[in-house]
């Protein structure tokens, strides 16, 4: 019986190191992406919190994803200010599709692996709480998706700093 095989390039530790140095430098850049928006969000909502005009009571949640959620009310179509924040929400609409990315990036464990064609592949496990039960996830980026990813979270990252930035303008505070 004849079985074929292939060889398997060796790579070298330069080439491995090259890998996880672009790895770990687009997660650095995705999460760098991420506290901007996060930062636009918390300051938003301290302006919304302070703003008394409208009979507002605004919390300051303690957790970002809950910060989210606050400001998403608030300035949502039934929300104190959604005249004034309806650009702002549409711009929040836009930025949730990436949530789900931010907690692989910040809390993944990450193994980095090369093709044969020498392009990375960052695989991210997590491990998390539901209603006391453990959930993992896997989350699988490709060198040629990252590059994508980060221009998607790019573009509705700043979108959303703009936006909240104009509504704090509006609001007489920046």
């Amino acid at each position: 019986m004849d079985t074929e095989t292939t060889a398997i390039s060796a790579f070298t530790n330069d080439q491995w190191l090259h890998a996880l140095t672009a790895v770990n430098a687009w997660r650095g850049r995705c999460l760098d992406l991420f506290a901007r928006s996060e930062s636009a969000v918390s300051e938003t909502l301290l302006v919304l919190a302070n703003n008394t005009r409208n009979g507002a009571v605004a919390k300051l949640p303690h957790l970002v994803g809950h910060r989210f959620a606050e400001l998403a009310a608030l300035i949502g179509p039934t929300g104190t200010f959604a005249s004034e924040g309806k650009a702002s929400a549409a711009a929040l609409l836009a930025f949730h599709p990436h949530e789900g990315l931010r907690a692989s990036l910040a809390h993944g464990v990450g193994k980095v692996v090369l093709d044969q064609q020498g392009s990375w592949l960052l695989v991210l496990r997590t491990l998390t709480f539901r209603s006391k039960q453990p959930e993992r996830t896997v989350l699988v980026i490709e060198q040629n998706e990252a590059d994508e990813i980060v221009k998607s979270l790019q573009t509705a990252g700043r979108r959303l700093v703009a936006e909240l930035g104009n509504l704090r303008r509006a609001l007489g505070s920046t």
